[in-house]
């Protein structure tokens, strides 16, 4: 059985924090460099444990500095303005050995219940998966794909709460 905790990294021990760090290292698309740090000051951390203690999926919310989010809206070419989305989902990975078993699908829903209230964006490979993903999840691409400098390309999601409130009260309302 899978359990999971979502903790403010100041909440995580030192060991935590490593794991965390080698699973999105190991499994995810990001740049290392800087990555301790990063993970430090993210808003929570989502921990995917199998009943052994073994760590086999992880996800954050993360609060980046608007210098960052600048960045990323040029570069994808996003008309939306970046201080209206403040918080960043992100470092969504899942061990090898528990891929297709609808993890992504757990990290993501609950960090995005966590976040309920607020405007998230997040970036992700330019695949058909990852846009169904975030298409289920009330996110959609914002600007051009973008070249991520290793040899992919990125798009920019946006999941705007008042829109995606919306959304969940007229379907709601739509009689069946």
């Amino acid at each position: 059985m899978v359990t999971s905790s979502i903790l403010s990294p100041s909440d995580c021990t030192p060991q935590a924090l490593a794991d965390f760090e080698s699973l999105v290292t190991k499994y995810g698309t990001v740049d290392p460099q800087g990555l301790t740090q990063r993970i430090r000051d993210a808003f929570r951390l989502l921990f995917l444990r199998e009943s052994n203690g073994q760590l086999v999926g992880v996800g954050a919310l993360k609060r980046p500095q608007l210098g960052y989010r600048s960045k990323v809206f040029a570069k994808a070419r996003a008309t939306t303005p970046p201080d209206e989305y403040r918080v960043e989902l992100g470092w969504v990975a899942v061990a090898k050995s528990h891929q297709g078993q609808g993890l992504s699908r757990r990290i993501i829903g609950q960090l995005i219940s966590l976040a309920e209230n607020k405007n998230l964006f997040a970036t992700t490979r330019a695949d058909a998966r990852a846009m169904r993903f975030a298409v289920d999840y009330g996110f959609k691409p914002a600007g051009k794909p973008y070249p991520s400098g290793h040899g992919y390309d990125l798009v920019l999601y946006l999941r705007n709460a008042e829109e995606t409130k919306q959304a969940v009260l007229s379907d709601r309302q739509t009689p069946s």
